[in-house]
Order: structure tokens, then C-alpha cells, then sequence
């Protein structure tokens, strides 16, 4: 192996691409970078500042079959180059500085995407940020493509004076600018592996599932990540590289979790595939395609039976892992008594935080081998070992996001809520969906709260949330809600309203009381019992200890 060190300036970095000099190898992962980045990025290149180096792997032609195919971020590597120049370090930089010149929109990690035509530069004088990700203005915030382009005087001739030679002082800055680079010589492509491992301390942190993917030698798992977070729900596109492998680990049987776990799926098939051949890959193919057939039914029950709506929902990600592993061994829906365990399982393992803490290593792996156990024997029963302190559900913050608020309002959602205002049946998929948090809401207002003195922990309790249209929650202000109950509570359909949202409403409740710290207290008090009492009725057993 033989180590060089070298700079280019940009323009230089900008012919080589435009040759097809550079590549992208399947070790690489996929661009992950948001605009806010690329712009800080941008502005220490202004300003002179290091942003680190490119690590290039300059091997022979007869290692291109390493490359990653339609990455749509760097241009395409050209087969007339004797060499090819693999970036093992530094992909999201130079992807960033090639689209900024280029422009187009690339996918950014699994659900983002990132415009390039909306990198740009401010020309006018105004103090604050030189570089941003937003739409172009004219005169003031300019776009770097057009900045960047060759025939960039005839773009930029309409901007007075001082603004063209703003925009040509950032061009000279952004193309002189020397890119360091680190080059290594090797046709060994183990030494590169390891070399990607190493390296990766500049940039985004390698996770486990990097780790493996670049491990892995005798087969292309990254791709097959990819295809398969292609073909997750809509819903769930969020789910981790590291959930989809850990599941591979449970099914092979491995007794370990995280990183060690994935290390050793990785180590033991491409070990059988260099004994074993065609036949090892035919195998693990087959079976990586029932292990995805299987997590979709487990993500098809978390939503139906459980109302998990989308992976803001899911109090663990590794719930998934350890379901899936039923539906490869049973690989259609479960009986009766099956979906009663899992029920059990389910609102036990939320409410407990099985999977977080000290625990959740061995509540993962025994979850694993319960699973293998209820796919064969129906009547196999989960057993709740552990029951929860009703506080812990009092407790909950709004603020924080955690397995018990994501049981919360999975409760919520399977209550079938109705309008306040018409009792219409609210549509779940819209008012609870993460990307539409404001419809959920304070029933004594916060601002009320405060004034009456309620500590934060309390203040921000999950049990006094509610789902609440924006639109109607804005009719109630900051009224408390005996107050602004009163509008509804002689409706004929109030008190089935009231009880889907789980809060209590008779005429001692809390919610009339006129003192409102005190009314407050009263209601956490009810309302924690009344959401006791409807998660032990869908778990179908016994969850909480007895005060």
C-alpha cells in the first residue's frame, strides 16, 4: 500500500469529475447531508477554512466491479481510465461541491431530499450568514450554479456593480480553494475495507450497519439495504439500516445485539459463500426475502392492531425486529390466541421500556426466542414479569419523546376519537401523523397552568394531551375547560365524546373544578386511572402495580 499527499483547487476537482475520473465503491453510503450543512460547509471554503480531506483509493480497472451503480449524486465513472479513484472519505463533500456547479435534486438519506439550485449567495451587504439553503432572490440572494456556471457574466449581468464583483470575489474564493487530498495505492480490496473503517473520523460517523456493510465482501448487503428501505411504507421509511440487520442477527440466531451482533452476520456469511458458493448466496437471498416479507407483516399489524400510524409512533424500532421474527416463522396472520400475546407483549414492552436501559439486551434477546416458541405453539403465553408504577405514566413529558408517550397515543388513536364540536370521527391517519403535531393539545391550557403555579414536570405531563383539531383548540383559547365545556357538555353525544379521549367528566371531575391548580391535580389523578384501566383492557392483562 503506498500513501500520497496532494491538494487540488476546486476547478481542478471539477475537471476530474467532469472526466469521470472519481467513483463511488458499495461500501459508500448514500448522501446524507441537509442544506444547512452543505451552507456551513460552503462558508468555511469562503472564509479559507479547513472542511478536511478527500481520501481517494486509486486502484486498477479490474476493481471497477466495485461500483456503486445510480448513486445520481457524482457524475458516472468513465471506462476509458485505466485507474479508477475511489472516494472513501469525503463523499459528502465533494458531492456537495460537484452539485452546487451542476445543480439538480439528490435523495438525502431516506426521506430527504436536497435542491441544489437553492444553494445560495447573499451579494448584498447585509451582515448575517453569506450562505444559505433557500430559494433564490433576485439582486440579493443568488444562486451558486449560476455563480459557478461558465458562462456566469452573462448570468450575473443584470446585478449592479458592487453585487457582480461580490459574486465574482465568491466564484475566485470557491474554485481557487486547495482541496487536500490523501491517495492510496492498493489493488487489495480487504486493505481498502479496512482503510474505509478507519478513515472515517472527519465526517459523518460510521454506525454499525456502515461498519457491516463495508464487511461484508462476498456479497453486496448495502444494496440490498437500500432496495429494501425502497420498498418500506411511506410510513415507516425511517426505520434504521441497523433494525433490518439486527433482525438478520435474531434469525441466524446470534446472542448478541448492536455492532457485535452485525459484525458476526457479516463475518459468518461471507465465510459460508467462500465455502459454500452460488448455493450459500442462493440461500441468503431467499432468505433476506422472507425476513422482508416478514417485516412488513409486522409493520402491517403495529398499525392496524396496535395503531402504530408511522415510525414516529413506534416506542422502540426494535419492536419491529424482534415481531418480524414471528412472521418468518409464521408467515401469515396470527391466530386468535397468538394475537393475544402479542398484545400482551406489545403494551408491556411499550409501558415498561423493555428495549432501553439496562435491560433491554436480554428483554430483546428472550423476546427473540418467545417469538420462535409462539409461531409454533399458539397457546405459548407471554408473561408480564415486571409490572409498571401508574406514576411512570404521569410522568411522561410531552417535550421528550419516549416508549411510554408513543404507547399514549397509540391508546389515544384506538379509542376512535370524535369532534368535540359534531362528534365526527376524527381521521387518524391525518391528526396523529408525526408531521401534524399541532393537533395535539394541552386540556387545561399551559398558559393557565403557569399562572396558578404548576411546576414543569407537571405541566408537561402526556395526560394532559389530547388529540384537538388546531382549529378547534384555537375556539377554546385559554379558557380552563370548565369554562369552555360548558359550549358542549348538554350535547346528547358529549359524554361518549369525552370517554373516547379517556378523560374523566362526571360531576365531581376535576375538569370542573374552578381553582385550577387544584382542578388540575384532580384530573391527573382520574385521567392516570382512566388510562390505567383502558391499557390494561387492550393488553388483555394485568400492567400496573396497585397503589
Amino acid at each position: 500500500m503506498q500513501t500520497n499527499f496532494e491538494s487540488f483547487p476546486i476547478l481542478t476537482l471539477h475537471e476530474k469529475l467532469d472526466a469521470g475520473q472519481f467513483a463511488l465503491p458499495k461500501l459508500q453510503r448514500a448522501f446524507v447531508w441537509n442544506g444547512a450543512k452543505a451552507a456551513k460547509m460552503l462558508d468555511s471554503v469562503y472564509e479559507g477554512m479547513p472542511i478536511g480531506s478527500l481520501t481517494l483509493w486509486d486502484t486498477r480497472k479490474k476493481n471497477r466491479g466495485l461500483l456503486r451503480i445510480s448513486t445520481k449524486v457524482l457524475p458516472p465513472y468513465k471506462n476509458h481510465h485505466r485507474r479508477v479513484l475511489f472516494v472513501l472519505d469525503g463523499q459528502q463533500r465533494l458531492s456537495v461541491l460537484h452539485g452546487v456547479r451542476a445543480g439538480g435534486s439528490v435523495q438525502s438519506g431516506r426521506r430527504g431530499e436536497l435542491d441544489f439550485g437553492r444553494m445560495v449567495f447573499r451579494v448584498t451587504e447585509e451582515a448575517g450568514p453569506r450562505f444559505q439553503y433557500r430559494n433564490p432572490v433576485e439582486r440579493e440572494w443568488i444562486s451558486l450554479q449560476d455563480i459557478l456556471a461558465s458562462n456566469w457574466i452573462e448570468r450575473l449581468g443584470g446585478l449592479p456593480r458592487r453585487s457582480f464583483k461580490r459574486a465574482e470575489d465568491c466564484r475566485d474564493r470557491l474554485l481557487a480553494y486547495e482541496v487536500p487530498c490523501v491517495r492510496v495505492e492498493t489493488d487489495d480490496i480487504d486493505d481498502a475495507r479496512e482503510l474505509f473503517i478507519r478513515i472515517n473520523s472527519t465526517g459523518t460517523p460510521l454506525g454499525a450497519a456502515d461498519r457491516a456493510f463495508a464487511r461484508a465482501s462476498e456479497f453486496d448487503l448495502r444494496e440490498l439495504a437500500d432496495q429494501a428501505a425502497e420498498k418500506m411504507p411511506d410510513t415507516f421509511k425511517r426505520i434504521r439500516d441497523e433494525v433490518v440487520l439486527q433482525t438478520l442477527a435474531l434469525l441466524e440466531g446470534f446472542e448478541d445485539l448492536g455492532g457485535d451482533a452485525m459484525d458476526k452476520v457479516v463475518a459468518t456469511l461471507n465465510e459460508r459463500i467462500r465455502a459454500q458458493g452460488p448455493s450459500a448466496i442462493k440461500q441468503f437471498t431467499k432468505t433476506w426475502d422472507l425476513q422482508q416479507k416478514a417485516m412488513h407483516r409486522a409493520l402491517d399489524l403495529l398499525r392496524i392492531q396496535f395503531h402504530v400510524l408511522d415510525d414516529g409512533l413506534l416506542p422502540s424500532q426494535y419492536m419491529v425486529a424482534t415481531l418480524t421474527v414471528f412472521f418468518f416463522r409464521h408467515a401469515r396472520q396470527p391466530q386468535p390466541e397468538q394475537l393475544a400475546q402479542i398484545s400482551r407483549w406489545f403494551w408491556s414492552t411499550a409501558l415498561g421500556s423493555r428495549y432501553s436501559g439496562s435491560g433491554y439486551r436480554g428483554n430483546i434477546l428472550q423476546d427473540s426466542d418467545y417469538f420462535k416458541r409462539l409461531a409454533a405453539n399458539g397457546r405459548e403465553v407471554f408473561r408480564v414479569t415486571d409490572l409498571i408504577d401508574p406514576t411512570e405514566i404521569r410522568r411522561a413529558s410531552y417535550g421528550k419523546r419516549s416508549a411510554i408517550a408513543d404507547a399514549f397515543f397509540c391508546l389515544l388513536i384506538a379509542q376512535k376519537p370524535k369532534l368535540l364540536t359534531n362528534a365526527t370521527l376524527m381521521q387518524m391517519e391525518y391528526f396523529a401523523s408525526n408531521a401534524n403535531r399541532r393537533h395535539k393539545h394541552h386540556i387545561f391550557p399551559r398558559n393557565l397552568l403557569t399562572k396558578a403555579g404548576v411546576g414543569p414536570s407537571s405541566l408537561n405531563s402526556i395526560l394532559n394531551l389530547c388529540f384537538i383539531p388546531a382549529e378547534e383548540n384555537s375556539k377554546f383559547g385559554a379558557r380552563p375547560p370548565h369554562r369552555y365545556l360548558l359550549d358542549y357538555c348538554e350535547k346528547r353525544y358529549f359524554p361518549d365524546v369525552m370517554a373516547r379521549h379517556l378523560i374523566p367528566h362526571n360531576d365531581e371531575a376535576g375538569i370542573w373544578k374552578k381553582k385550577a391548580r387544584a382542578a388540575y391535580y384532580q384530573f391527573l389523578r382520574e385521567r392516570e386511572e382512566r388510562v390505567c384501566e383502558a391499557f390494561e383492557k387492550v393488553a388483555g392483562c394485568r400492567l400496573f402495580r396497585r397503589v
